[in-house]
């Protein structure tokens, strides 16, 4: 039944290991750019960290390997589509990081779900910098320049200039993921929505294609809040 299978879910959840956070992080302060002396380890080789991954045996038709989720929004919108989208199973490669392209180093791009026909991609902006990256900002000039006015200007200010470019970081990212859609033979046409909060997730696709949904989005975000926070950080 879609309740026993919802329950299993949430239950192997709890026994995953460590996974990303960023996925829940949205800093209305940029952080300060620091210089830091890293210590050299001879006898390791560079780039040896390895990405945090969630990984959950689930008993899925026609799929051998388990799951992996890479961070722990992924598991919590996977636990809640499973949950309340009839018939939504989370079938890796089918219907969980369906593959629509590859990147300049041969990597796969993947979209996060396929539902009821459906590409569904859960994208919190990130405004954070960190070793790799600088956020959903295309480069390291575009973030200083973002941080540089955002200090410059006064709470009341700061508030309209972030969630302005919030909005902007937001539309170029379902603009990079729709170029890649349209030129790809079966996805071309296929309808993509990108969720950037726990809000946009209720009302753009539970709402949609669910059954059996909390009817307030109060609830949900409570649901959504206790599965975040039995997973471990």
């Amino acid at each position: 039944m879609k309740e026993d299978s919802a329950a299993n879910s949430r239950d192997l959840l709890l026994e995953s290991p460590g996974s990303n956070l960023d996925e829940f992080v949205d800093d209305a302060e940029p952080r300060e750019h620091r210089r830091r002396r890293h210590k050299r380890h001879q006898h390791h080789p560079r780039n040896q960290r390895e990405t945090a991954e969630i990984t959950i045996d689930i008993s899925i038709a026609n799929c051998e390997d388990s799951v992996k989720f890479c961070s722990r929004s992924e598991a919590i919108c996977a636990s809640l589509l499973q949950q309340f989208v009839p018939h939504f199973d989370v079938q890796q490669g089918v219907t969980f990081q369906v593959p629509i392209g590859a990147d300049r180093n041969g990597n796969t791009i993947a979209v996060d779900f396929l539902v009821d026909g459906v590409l569904f991609e859960y994208h919190p902006v990130r405004f954070f910098q960190s070793r790799k990256r600088f956020g959903d900002f295309s480069s390291r000039e575009e973030y200083r320049s973002y941080a540089k006015v955002f200090h410059a200007l006064n709470a009341d200010k700061r508030a309209f200039f972030h969630e302005a470019m919030r909005s902007r970081l937001t539309l170029n990212y379902y603009n990079r993921r729709r170029a890649i859609l349209d030129q790809h033979p079966l996805f071309r046409r296929t309808e993509l929505i990108v969720a950037t909060s726990p809000e946009e997730f209720y009302e753009r696709v539970i709402k949609r294609f669910g059954k059996g949904y909390p009817k307030t989005v109060e609830r949900f975000l409570k649901m959504f809040e206790e599965l975040m926070q039995t997973l471990p950080a």
